[in-house]
């Protein structure tokens, strides 16, 4: 998997609702990237295989 740029970080944090610049930027990308590459070791075989399932959260607590 190709290291995210400081571009697709930047866009990644502001869709969370974070605004990462420098030179804080540039510790996020190493931190994430290396985390990423991480990930990426623990894919056991046949994985891509099974279907995800959808988050079904419980109802809300009446109220009343």
């Amino acid at each position: 998997m190709p290291d995210l740029t400081n571009e697709e970080i930047k866009a990644l944090g502001h869709a969370v609702g974070l605004e990462i610049e420098e030179p804080d930027l540039t510790e996020v990308a190493h931190s994430l990237n290396a985390l990423l590459e991480a990930l990426d070791g623990i894919n056991p075989p046949g994985l891509d295989e099974v279907e995800p399932l959808p988050i079904i959260l419980p109802p809300a607590p009446q109220q009343g």
